[in-house]
């Protein structure tokens, strides 16, 4: 069936003298391949949001190969995340595997890093006659935040800097 290893055939051979007295000989040819199927990781793939990491896809294995078989099977084996973030590292395996069963494993290493700063505009300017009338902080004058993950980022008040003068004074906050 040639797909069985080991494989065993046997060849008959007929040995046949002038006077047609024969006799029938064999010949036993065991094909057992135990050579592993070879193949690289795939090239580390970096994202920088979780909805970015691509799908599952054996074809980012591309150059596997074995001593037998033209087309080694490469099979989805697992997804294992180092469980931190920024970055985080998600790691795939794939098993290449021959027709006699020989396998091995390789990786397709994904980082996740959002090395993009988030965004938000400065509230205006005010102007207030007193000290007095100085507003508390109120971290929801911050109104268009946003970040290329998707997720709304958080507006905490750093803190408020006086220029240290006198009608005028100036808070930067």
């Amino acid at each position: 069936d040639g797909n069985t290893c080991p494989e065993v055939i046997t060849r008959t051979y007929s040995v046949t003298d002038a006077c047609g007295n024969f006799i029938n000989v064999t010949q036993t040819i065991t094909v057992n391949d135990d050579i592993l199927p070879t193949a690289s990781n795939a090239l580390t793939t970096n994202v920088e949001c979780i909805g970015d990491v691509p799908a599952v896809d054996v074809n980012v294995i591309t150059d596997e190969a074995d001593n037998c078989t033209a087309a080694p099977l490469v099979a989805f084996v697992s997804e294992v995340s180092d469980g931190n973030t920024c970055p985080e590292t998600i790691t795939r395996t794939y098993s290449v595997t021959d027709d006699c069963g020989n396998s091995i494993d390789v990786t397709h290493t994904i980082i996740v890093n959002d090395v993009t700063l988030p965004t938000a505009s400065a509230p205006a300017a005010i102007a207030v006659q007193c000290i007095g009338d100085v507003p508390a902080v109120d971290v929801n004058v911050v109104t268009d935040e946003a970040d290329n993950s998707g997720i709304v980022p958080v507006v905490a008040h750093v803190s408020d800097v006086s220029d240290g003068n006198t009608c005028p004074e100036v808070i930067t906050r």
